[in-house]
Order: C-alpha cells, then structure tokens, then sequence
C-alpha cells in the first residue's frame, strides 16, 4: 500500500496542467500515487496525462464522461490506494515539501485531517493572498491537535472549506462524498469532516498554491440555497446546530453574497427576489448579535432587505467597488 493518494480531477486545463503534474512528480517525498481523473476533457489534457504516465509510474489516468469535479473526485476516492488522502486541482501545484510536511503532521498527530496555509494566486498580477490569515488562527489555537469542542464557534468561519491544502485519513473519510451536480460542494464535506473528526491537525506555512478563478450561472444561484439547507442538517445530525446557528448564517449570506456580485446582470431581478424571500422575514434578533454586528455582511443585508430593486442594484454597484 501507498502512504499518499493524490486525486487531481482534470477537466479542459491543458494551460496549467504541466504545472500541476511537474509539482506533484517533483516532491522531496516519494511514497505516494496520483489519480488524475480526465473528466471527459475536449481539449489537450488527456494527451498531456498520458505522456506524464510514461514518464512516471506513480501517475494512474482514468477517463470518464464529464460530470462535474464531484463526480470526479468520489471517482478519484474509489480508486485511490493510499493510506492517506489529499486533493489538488489540475490549474493548481504543491510546494515541493508539501506530501512530506503534510504527512509527518498526519502521523505525528495521529490526525485525522489537517491542513496547510494556502497561497491564493491572483491570474497573472503575481499578487497573492495567504489563507486562512495567520494571526487569526494563532491567537485561537495553541496546541498541535483539537477538534471542534475546543473551539467557540466564530472559529468556523476563519476556516478554508476548500479540500483542497488539506490531507485526510482515507479510513476517516471513507464514508463522506463529495455532493454531485451541484455548486458549493467543498462546503457540504468541509462541514461533515469539521463536525466528525476528533482529531485535526495544522502546518503554519502555504504548502498549497491555488488559482482563483470563479463564475455562477443563473441556473447555479438558486442551488446556494439548496447547499445551505443541507449544510443546516448536517449540523443538526451532530446536535450542533444551536451552537453553530449564527455562524451557519453568516456563512450562508456572504456565500450568497459572492454569487450574488457574480452573477450576469439578466439574473439580478431573480437574484433580489430570492434574497428577499429567503431573508426578507428572518428575525435577526434570534441569532447572537454581538456577532452579526462584528461581521460587514450583516450590515450589507439590513440594506439590501430593506429597498427596492433598483435601489438593490445601486447599492450593489458600490458593494462591488
């Protein structure tokens, strides 16, 4: 048995993908495979996996028909031989220490998860943004291994939900997929891995390079609110809603907050109608307040709830300011 899998979903990424397999088959630690997952790519892609394959036996290529990068990670996670897991997208790369500092952490703590810092590449401005921010973390956490109970649960919110700069123990997450056809599905395993674990672990330095690069459709926004109830039962099936309720709020109205400058300017009468109906008659004053007035967002919606449509889209035009 291998000690690492690394499962890259690959769909149309020929511009990055050498990048991607130069960082992985470069590393300092060698006991490791990676699963690549062509997602039914139209372009070069699949030409480049199969010319990695021959140089380096450690690279396994599948190919299936495109059905999104759930699909393709669950398809990733079933293949995958390794006693521990991590995930990386096929525009992204690993510092060359990353499966080496990521799996000395694992075993050290007997963890099982843990995650690196991640640097967030900005095209190609060179400007980066590092994340989760440092100082926030520290001033929470003060030993090498926790869980959820040890925190109050703001500290949800300062957490990266990507899987991406993370690893896991395959036997921990053998049970949890990745929500298919759908947007916001790192959110959805991000929330069963954060509630279920016992043990979580962290390395203070990027180890993950990732490219921001996003876009919504009409026919996504309306699902954010789909993610989110399902995000709620999750938390509700640990008993931790209660705990967790203002948070799972402000989480939920900065996701739609995103999606909402995101999306195509057509959609925006939908968009306000859907914010109106979800939020328009919620009781703020049922959640912790000392929280919500610490968080912009709060504030951001008291004004978008409170006018009209074209007052929205006025506003809006400052938000993305």
């Amino acid at each position: 048995m291998v000690k690492i899998s690394v499962i890259v979903p690959v769909y149309n990424k020929e511009e990055y993908l050498d990048i991607c397999l130069d960082s992985l088959i470069n590393q300092g630690f060698k006991d490791f495979e990676v699963i690549c997952v062509n997602d039914g790519s139209t372009d070069s892609s699949l030409a480049i996996l199969r010319k990695y394959a021959e140089l380096d036996k450690r690279i396994k290529v599948y190919s299936k028909q495109n059905e999104g990068i759930s699909c393709a990670r669950n398809f990733g996670m079933k293949h995958a031989k390794g006693e521990y897991l991590t995930f990386v997208d096929s525009d992204d790369f690993l510092s060359p220490v990353a499966l080496e500092k990521m799996y000395a952490v694992m075993c050290e703590n007997k963890a099982d998860f843990m995650f690196s810092y991640i640097f967030q590449l900005y095209g190609m401005t060179g400007n980066v943004l590092e994340l989760p921010p440092k100082k926030e973390f520290e001033m929470h956490i003060n030993k090498p291994v926790f869980n959820e109970q040890d925190l109050n649960a703001e500290f949800y919110i300062k957490m990266l939900s990507s899987v991406c700069g993370k690893m896991y123990r395959r036997s921990f997450i053998k049970d949890i997929k990745f929500l298919e056809g759908t947007i916001l599905e790192e959110n959805v395993f991000f929330a069963e891995c954060w509630l279920k674990a016992k043990r979580i672990s962290y390395y203070l330095e990027p180890l993950y390079f990732y490219r921001k690069q996003s876009s919504v459709s009409k026919s996504k926004f309306a699902e954010i609110f789909k993610i989110n109830k399902i995000i709620t039962e999750i938390f509700e099936k640990y008993g931790k809603f209660e705990k967790y309720k203002t948070v799972l709020l402000i989480n939920q109205m900065e996701s739609v907050m995103v999606k909402m400058l995101e999306s195509p300017a057509s959609d925006k009468r939908e968009v306000f109608n859907l914010l109106q109906e979800t939020y328009g008659n919620i009781d703020f004053s049922s959640y912790d307040m000392e929280i919500l007035k610490r968080k912009n967002v709060y504030y951001a919606f008291q004004k978008i709830l409170n006018k009209s449509y074209r007052d929205f889209r006025h506003f809006e035009s400052r938000l993305k300011k």
